[in-house]
C-alpha cells in the first residue's frame, strides 16, 4: 500500500529514501536555525527596552538574518530533491559559505548596534 504525499511518489529505495529523508532533515535544521535567530531579533527588541531604537534595530538585522537561513533553507532544499531525483547532486559550497557569513556580519552589526 502506498501514502499519498505532496510530492511525487517514488519507490522507497533504502538509498534514495535516506537521501530524501536526510535532505529534509537538514531542511529543518536550516528552519530551525532561522527561527531562533529571528526569535532572538524579536527577544532583543522587546527585552531590552533601555537600549530603546538600538534595541530595535539590532531585533530587526537579527530578524532579517533569520529570515535569510530560512530563505536559503527552503532554496537549498528544493535545489537538493531536484538533483536527487535527476540522480546528481552538486556540494553547496558557495551558498552555504555565503549564507554563514552574511548572518555572521548581521549578527556582528546587531551587537554593535546594540552596544
Amino acid at each position: 500500500m502506498t501514502r499519498r504525499t505532496h510530492g511525487a511518489e517514488q519507490p522507497a529505495t533504502g538509498s534514495t529514501a535516506r537521501d530524501h529523508l536526510a535532505n529534509e532533515r537538514t531542511y529543518l535544521a536550516w528552519l530551525r536555525t532561522g527561527i531562533s535567530v529571528a526569535a532572538l531579533g524579536v527577544a532583543v527588541a522587546k527585552f531590552a527596552p533601555h537600549r530603546g531604537a538600538h534595541a530595535v534595530a539590532a531585533g530587526l538585522i537579527l530578524l532579517f538574518a533569520g529570515l535569510l537561513v530560512s530563505a536559503y533553507g527552503t532554496v537549498r532544499y528544493r535545489s537538493v530533491a531536484r538533483q536527487l531525483n535527476a540522480g546528481v547532486f552538486a556540494p553547496a559550497s558557495f551558498g552555504a559559505v555565503t549564507t554563514a557569513g552574511a548572518v555572521t556580519v548581521l549578527a556582528l552589526i546587531a551587537v554593535l548596534v546594540l552596544i
